[in-house]
């Protein structure tokens, strides 16, 4: 059982620690402490990557956008379209002065 210190483990390390102690929990052989400590382990570990896990998905749903009511906010992404967009905002500006044409 690696340290417990301040900084978690990644996500693959503890998942792979995670299939460990359930190994070592069903081959019976531990005894009841050692059993008892494993499983306080694993309940550490299991809530440290629903965590990480939340925190992905929430991360995705940034990246991704959705709508108010959840479902995904799908819109094709026009990469020529910006780039063009994003050249004459540059060249409008250089020709007023005022408005670069890019929305903040």
């Amino acid at each position: 059982m690696p340290p417990s210190g301040t900084e978690p483990v990644r996500f693959e390390q503890a998942l792979a620690e995670l299939d460990g102690i359930l190994r070592d929990l069903e081959d019976g052989t531990t005894s009841l402490e050692d059993a008892l400590a494993r499983y306080e382990r694993g309940i550490g570990l299991l809530r440290q990557c629903y965590s990480q896990l939340k925190d992905a998905e929430q991360r995705v749903r940034l990246l991704a956008g959705t709508s108010d009511d959840g479902s995904p906010d799908l819109q094709p992404f026009e990469h020529v379209a910006s780039i063009e967009t994003a050249k004459a905002s540059v060249r409008r500006s250089g020709k007023s002065g005022k408005d670069s044409g890019i929305p903040n």
